[in-house]
Protein backbone atom coordinates (compact mmCIF):
# COMPACT_ATOMS: atom_id res chain seq x y z
CA UNK A 1 0.00 0.00 0.00
CA UNK A 2 2.64 2.61 0.88
CA UNK A 3 4.43 1.77 -2.67
CA UNK A 4 1.29 2.98 -4.53
CA UNK A 5 0.98 5.64 -2.36
CA UNK A 6 4.72 6.82 -3.15
CA UNK A 7 3.81 5.99 -7.03
CA UNK A 8 1.04 8.13 -7.05
CA UNK A 9 2.92 11.18 -5.25
CA UNK A 10 5.70 10.43 -7.46
CA UNK A 11 2.93 10.67 -10.36
CA UNK A 12 1.91 14.43 -9.09
CA UNK A 13 5.28 15.92 -8.47
CA UNK A 14 6.81 14.28 -11.83
CA UNK A 15 3.79 16.07 -13.31
CA UNK A 16 4.09 19.36 -11.76
CA UNK A 17 7.71 19.94 -12.53
CA UNK A 18 7.02 19.29 -16.07
CA UNK A 19 4.39 21.99 -16.06
CA UNK A 20 6.77 24.54 -14.51
CA UNK A 21 10.03 23.34 -16.31
CA UNK A 22 7.91 23.20 -19.95
CA UNK A 23 8.77 26.11 -22.43
CA UNK A 24 5.66 28.34 -22.44
CA UNK A 25 4.81 29.06 -25.98
CA UNK A 26 1.30 30.52 -26.31
CA UNK A 27 -0.88 29.89 -29.61
CA UNK A 28 -3.53 32.23 -28.41
CA UNK A 29 -6.50 32.41 -31.22
CA UNK A 30 -5.40 29.10 -33.35
CA UNK A 31 -8.73 26.41 -31.24
CA UNK A 32 -12.43 26.99 -31.30
CA UNK A 33 -14.83 26.42 -28.78
CA UNK A 34 -13.48 28.45 -26.55
CA UNK A 35 -16.65 28.02 -24.40
CA UNK A 36 -15.79 24.44 -23.00
CA UNK A 37 -13.02 25.97 -21.20
CA UNK A 38 -15.47 28.10 -18.80
CA UNK A 39 -15.76 26.79 -15.32
CA UNK A 40 -19.30 25.33 -14.66
CA UNK A 41 -20.85 25.90 -11.31
CA UNK A 42 -20.38 28.24 -8.28
CA UNK A 43 -18.70 25.29 -6.68
CA UNK A 44 -16.07 24.27 -8.96
CA UNK A 45 -15.48 27.90 -9.51
CA UNK A 46 -15.40 28.78 -6.16
CA UNK A 47 -12.70 26.64 -5.40
CA UNK A 48 -10.02 27.90 -8.14
CA UNK A 49 -11.41 25.82 -10.88
CA UNK A 50 -9.42 23.24 -9.25
CA UNK A 51 -12.03 20.13 -9.35
CA UNK A 52 -11.17 17.39 -11.40
CA UNK A 53 -10.31 15.16 -8.21
CA UNK A 54 -13.26 15.94 -6.58
CA UNK A 55 -16.55 13.70 -6.42
CA UNK A 56 -20.15 13.55 -5.78
CA UNK A 57 -21.14 16.46 -7.61
CA UNK A 58 -23.19 16.68 -10.63
CA UNK A 59 -21.13 19.15 -12.33
CA UNK A 60 -18.37 16.95 -12.47
CA UNK A 61 -19.64 15.69 -16.25
CA UNK A 62 -17.99 18.85 -16.95
CA UNK A 63 -14.78 18.83 -14.78
CA UNK A 64 -14.18 15.27 -14.82
CA UNK A 65 -17.10 12.55 -15.83
CA UNK A 66 -15.26 9.69 -13.26
CA UNK A 67 -16.60 12.09 -10.55
CA UNK A 68 -20.41 11.39 -11.13
CA UNK A 69 -19.36 7.49 -9.98
CA UNK A 70 -20.46 7.78 -6.59
CA UNK A 71 -23.60 9.50 -6.74
CA UNK A 72 -26.18 7.50 -5.25
CA UNK A 73 -29.92 8.20 -6.46
CA UNK A 74 -30.18 11.16 -9.21
CA UNK A 75 -28.71 14.64 -8.64
CA UNK A 76 -29.51 17.59 -10.66
CA UNK A 77 -27.40 20.96 -10.81
CA UNK A 78 -28.68 24.51 -12.20
CA UNK A 79 -26.30 27.24 -12.91
CA UNK A 80 -26.01 30.88 -14.08
CA UNK A 81 -22.85 33.43 -14.63
CA UNK A 82 -23.00 36.66 -16.10
CA UNK A 83 -19.86 36.65 -18.22
CA UNK A 84 -18.17 40.02 -20.24
CA UNK A 85 -19.52 41.79 -22.75
CA UNK A 86 -23.05 40.73 -21.51
CA UNK A 87 -23.08 37.56 -22.09
CA UNK A 88 -24.39 34.56 -20.40
CA UNK A 89 -23.30 31.60 -19.70
CA UNK A 90 -25.69 28.51 -18.53
CA UNK A 91 -25.34 25.03 -17.29
CA UNK A 92 -27.83 22.19 -16.42
CA UNK A 93 -26.70 18.78 -15.85
CA UNK A 94 -28.73 15.37 -14.69
CA UNK A 95 -27.47 11.93 -13.17
CA UNK A 96 -28.95 9.06 -12.72
CA UNK A 97 -28.94 5.37 -12.16
CA UNK A 98 -30.96 1.82 -13.32
CA UNK A 99 -30.52 -1.68 -11.36
CA UNK A 100 -30.17 -3.00 -14.71
CA UNK A 101 -27.37 -0.98 -15.82
CA UNK A 102 -24.21 -1.09 -13.62
CA UNK A 103 -22.39 2.13 -13.16
CA UNK A 104 -24.51 5.83 -13.36
CA UNK A 105 -25.89 7.69 -16.07
CA UNK A 106 -25.77 11.93 -16.36
CA UNK A 107 -27.01 14.60 -19.16
CA UNK A 108 -25.68 17.56 -19.03
CA UNK A 109 -25.73 21.28 -21.70
CA UNK A 110 -23.76 24.14 -21.44
CA UNK A 111 -24.68 27.28 -23.38
CA UNK A 112 -23.34 30.71 -24.09
CA UNK A 113 -25.40 33.24 -25.49
CA UNK A 114 -25.60 36.96 -26.40
CA UNK A 115 -28.55 39.22 -26.71
CA UNK A 116 -29.51 39.93 -30.67
CA UNK A 117 -26.59 43.03 -32.08
CA UNK A 118 -27.58 45.52 -34.13
CA UNK A 119 -25.91 44.80 -37.85
CA UNK A 120 -23.40 47.62 -39.15
CA UNK A 121 -21.58 47.97 -42.09
CA UNK A 122 -18.92 50.31 -43.36
CA UNK A 123 -21.82 52.89 -45.05
CA UNK A 124 -24.16 52.30 -42.34
CA UNK A 125 -22.36 52.57 -38.80
CA UNK A 126 -25.79 53.45 -37.16
CA UNK A 127 -27.24 50.03 -38.23
CA UNK A 128 -28.99 48.34 -41.05
CA UNK A 129 -32.24 47.69 -39.51
CA UNK A 130 -31.21 44.20 -39.25
CA UNK A 131 -29.43 42.23 -36.14
CA UNK A 132 -27.39 39.17 -35.60
CA UNK A 133 -27.02 36.97 -32.81
CA UNK A 134 -24.06 34.24 -31.90
CA UNK A 135 -24.21 31.44 -29.30
CA UNK A 136 -22.75 28.57 -28.20
CA UNK A 137 -23.88 25.03 -26.78
CA UNK A 138 -22.42 21.82 -25.74
CA UNK A 139 -24.52 18.57 -24.84
CA UNK A 140 -23.35 15.55 -23.44
CA UNK A 141 -24.16 12.00 -21.87
CA UNK A 142 -21.75 10.38 -19.80
CA UNK A 143 -20.92 6.89 -18.55
CA UNK A 144 -19.16 6.47 -14.98
CA UNK A 145 -18.55 3.47 -12.87
CA UNK A 146 -16.50 2.41 -9.87
CA UNK A 147 -13.98 -0.30 -11.14
CA UNK A 148 -13.12 -0.99 -7.46
CA UNK A 149 -13.90 0.45 -4.39
CA UNK A 150 -11.44 3.35 -4.70
CA UNK A 151 -10.61 3.80 -8.66
CA UNK A 152 -13.62 5.53 -10.88
CA UNK A 153 -13.65 6.04 -14.84
CA UNK A 154 -15.79 7.90 -16.57
CA UNK A 155 -16.47 9.10 -20.19
CA UNK A 156 -19.27 11.76 -21.87
CA UNK A 157 -19.58 12.10 -25.23
CA UNK A 158 -20.51 15.54 -26.57
CA UNK A 159 -21.99 17.13 -29.48
CA UNK A 160 -20.68 20.88 -29.90
CA UNK A 161 -22.51 23.57 -31.77
CA UNK A 162 -21.23 27.31 -32.83
CA UNK A 163 -23.38 29.62 -34.44
CA UNK A 164 -22.64 33.52 -35.64
CA UNK A 165 -25.47 35.38 -37.36
CA UNK A 166 -25.95 33.06 -40.61
CA UNK A 167 -22.83 30.84 -39.90
CA UNK A 168 -22.71 27.76 -37.82
CA UNK A 169 -20.01 24.99 -37.08
CA UNK A 170 -20.55 21.71 -35.19
CA UNK A 171 -18.94 18.36 -34.07
CA UNK A 172 -18.76 15.86 -31.55
CA UNK A 173 -15.81 15.01 -28.93
CA UNK A 174 -15.09 12.87 -25.83
CA UNK A 175 -14.18 13.17 -22.26
CA UNK A 176 -11.74 10.89 -20.27
CA UNK A 177 -11.43 10.71 -16.59
CA UNK A 178 -10.51 9.13 -13.47
CA UNK A 179 -10.08 9.52 -10.16
CA UNK A 180 -8.20 7.09 -7.64
CA UNK A 181 -8.55 7.64 -3.85
CA UNK A 182 -5.01 6.67 -2.36
CA UNK A 183 -6.49 5.01 0.57
CA UNK A 184 -3.98 7.42 2.77
CA UNK A 185 -6.00 10.27 4.47
CA UNK A 186 -8.77 10.51 1.88
CA UNK A 187 -6.24 11.92 -0.89
CA UNK A 188 -7.78 11.45 -4.37
CA UNK A 189 -5.76 12.24 -7.74
CA UNK A 190 -8.16 12.79 -10.74
CA UNK A 191 -6.91 12.59 -14.60
CA UNK A 192 -8.81 14.05 -17.30
CA UNK A 193 -8.71 14.12 -21.33
CA UNK A 194 -11.13 16.94 -22.15
CA UNK A 195 -12.68 17.88 -25.47
CA UNK A 196 -10.93 15.52 -27.60
CA UNK A 197 -12.44 15.38 -31.38
CA UNK A 198 -11.72 16.90 -35.01
CA UNK A 199 -12.26 20.48 -35.79
CA UNK A 200 -15.23 22.16 -37.71
CA UNK A 201 -15.74 24.81 -40.51
CA UNK A 202 -18.44 27.57 -40.04
CA UNK A 203 -18.82 27.29 -43.98
CA UNK A 204 -18.06 24.97 -46.63
CA UNK A 205 -13.86 25.66 -47.90
CA UNK A 206 -13.05 27.49 -44.68
CA UNK A 207 -10.15 27.29 -42.24
CA UNK A 208 -11.08 24.38 -39.76
CA UNK A 209 -11.16 25.34 -36.08
CA UNK A 210 -9.59 22.69 -33.80
CA UNK A 211 -10.92 21.70 -30.36
CA UNK A 212 -9.25 22.43 -27.16
CA UNK A 213 -7.58 19.42 -25.81
CA UNK A 214 -6.74 19.69 -22.31
CA UNK A 215 -5.22 17.61 -20.45
CA UNK A 216 -5.74 17.86 -16.42
CA UNK A 217 -4.44 16.28 -13.37
CA UNK A 218 -4.62 17.27 -9.67
CA UNK A 219 -5.40 16.38 -6.07
CA UNK A 220 -7.12 16.99 -3.05
CA UNK A 221 -7.02 15.83 0.61
CA UNK A 222 -9.03 16.87 3.84
CA UNK A 223 -6.96 19.06 5.92
CA UNK A 224 -9.58 18.80 8.75
CA UNK A 225 -12.41 16.59 9.36
CA UNK A 226 -14.28 16.40 12.59
CA UNK A 227 -17.97 16.48 13.66
CA UNK A 228 -18.61 20.09 13.04
CA UNK A 229 -15.83 21.38 10.37
CA UNK A 230 -14.36 19.98 7.19
CA UNK A 231 -11.73 21.39 5.20
CA UNK A 232 -10.84 20.27 1.80
CA UNK A 233 -7.58 21.86 -0.43
CA UNK A 234 -7.36 21.03 -4.24
CA UNK A 235 -4.88 22.12 -6.43
CA UNK A 236 -5.08 21.01 -10.65
CA UNK A 237 -2.52 21.60 -13.25
CA UNK A 238 -3.74 21.60 -16.72
CA UNK A 239 -2.37 22.11 -20.38
CA UNK A 240 -4.62 24.19 -22.83
CA UNK A 241 -3.31 23.89 -26.45
CA UNK A 242 -3.48 27.40 -27.00
CA UNK A 243 -1.48 29.09 -24.02
CA UNK A 244 0.61 28.48 -20.96
CA UNK A 245 0.08 25.85 -18.76
CA UNK A 246 -1.94 26.51 -16.15
CA UNK A 247 -2.25 26.05 -11.96
CA UNK A 248 -5.57 26.23 -9.88
CA UNK A 249 -6.05 26.41 -6.34
CA UNK A 250 -8.61 25.95 -3.98
CA UNK A 251 -10.07 25.15 -0.20
CA UNK A 252 -14.02 24.51 0.70
CA UNK A 253 -14.77 24.78 4.73
CA UNK A 254 -17.70 23.22 5.62
CA UNK A 255 -19.46 23.99 9.16
CA UNK A 256 -21.62 20.97 9.92
CA UNK A 257 -22.40 21.38 13.70
CA UNK A 258 -26.51 21.22 12.88
CA UNK A 259 -26.59 17.79 11.04
CA UNK A 260 -24.81 15.73 8.37
CA UNK A 261 -27.92 17.59 6.11
CA UNK A 262 -27.14 21.16 6.64
CA UNK A 263 -24.05 22.56 6.12
CA UNK A 264 -23.04 26.20 5.57
CA UNK A 265 -19.51 26.20 3.17
CA UNK A 266 -16.82 28.96 2.19
CA UNK A 267 -15.06 28.60 -0.49
CA UNK A 268 -11.89 30.40 -2.26
CA UNK A 269 -9.26 30.05 -4.52
CA UNK A 270 -6.62 31.16 -7.59
CA UNK A 271 -6.38 30.45 -11.16
CA UNK A 272 -2.40 31.13 -11.81
CA UNK A 273 -0.91 31.70 -14.73
CA UNK A 274 -3.60 33.29 -16.74
CA UNK A 275 -4.28 36.74 -18.39
CA UNK A 276 -7.01 38.44 -16.63
CA UNK A 277 -9.03 35.72 -14.00
CA UNK A 278 -7.32 35.47 -10.56
CA UNK A 279 -8.80 35.50 -7.55
CA UNK A 280 -12.51 33.25 -6.51
CA UNK A 281 -14.93 33.38 -3.92
CA UNK A 282 -17.96 31.88 -2.73
CA UNK A 283 -20.49 30.31 0.04
CA UNK A 284 -23.44 27.62 -0.37
CA UNK A 285 -25.45 25.87 1.82
CA UNK A 286 -27.45 22.75 1.94
CA UNK A 287 -30.12 21.54 3.28
CA UNK A 288 -33.20 19.04 3.48
CA UNK A 289 -36.25 19.89 1.85
CA UNK A 290 -39.55 18.36 0.38
CA UNK A 291 -39.85 15.00 -1.19
CA UNK A 292 -39.21 14.80 -5.02
CA UNK A 293 -41.14 12.59 -6.81
CA UNK A 294 -41.89 8.73 -5.29
CA UNK A 295 -38.96 9.14 -3.04
CA UNK A 296 -39.51 8.20 0.32
CA UNK A 297 -36.45 10.26 2.14
CA UNK A 298 -36.50 13.90 2.19
CA UNK A 299 -34.07 15.42 -0.89
CA UNK A 300 -31.32 17.37 -0.10
CA UNK A 301 -30.62 20.78 -1.61
CA UNK A 302 -27.80 23.28 -1.94
CA UNK A 303 -27.50 26.96 -3.60
CA UNK A 304 -24.61 27.94 -4.29
CA UNK A 305 -22.67 31.74 -5.57
CA UNK A 306 -19.19 32.44 -6.42
CA UNK A 307 -17.08 35.70 -7.19
CA UNK A 308 -14.45 35.09 -10.19
CA UNK A 309 -12.24 38.03 -10.81
CA UNK A 310 -11.46 38.74 -14.35
CA UNK A 311 -9.09 41.77 -13.98
CA UNK A 312 -9.19 44.19 -16.37
CA UNK A 313 -12.88 42.58 -17.56
CA UNK A 314 -16.52 42.55 -16.06
CA UNK A 315 -15.89 40.36 -13.02
CA UNK A 316 -18.46 37.23 -13.17
CA UNK A 317 -20.92 36.17 -11.19
CA UNK A 318 -22.34 32.63 -10.59
CA UNK A 319 -25.37 30.91 -8.59
CA UNK A 320 -26.27 27.66 -8.63
CA UNK A 321 -28.80 25.42 -7.45
CA UNK A 322 -29.27 21.68 -7.05
CA UNK A 323 -30.38 18.54 -5.36
CA UNK A 324 -30.26 15.08 -4.22
CA UNK A 325 -33.10 12.11 -3.71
Amino acid sequence: MKTKIGLALALILLVSSLVWSAEIFEKVGTVGAQFLKIGVGARGVGMGEAFVAMDGDATCTYWNPAGIANIEGSQFSLSHASWPAEMSHEFAAYVFSYKFIPGVLGLSAVVLQMDPMPETTEYRQQGTGYSFDAGSMAFGLTYARMLTDRFSFGATLKWIHEGLADFSGETFAVDLGSIYNTGFRDIKIGMAFVNMGSGYTFFEGGKESPMPVMFKVGGSMPLLNTSDHRLIGAVEFNHPPDGAERVNAGAEYVFQRFGPNFEIALRGGYRFNRDEEGITAGFGIKFPFVRIGLVNKPSIWRVDYCYSDMGLLESSHKISLSASY
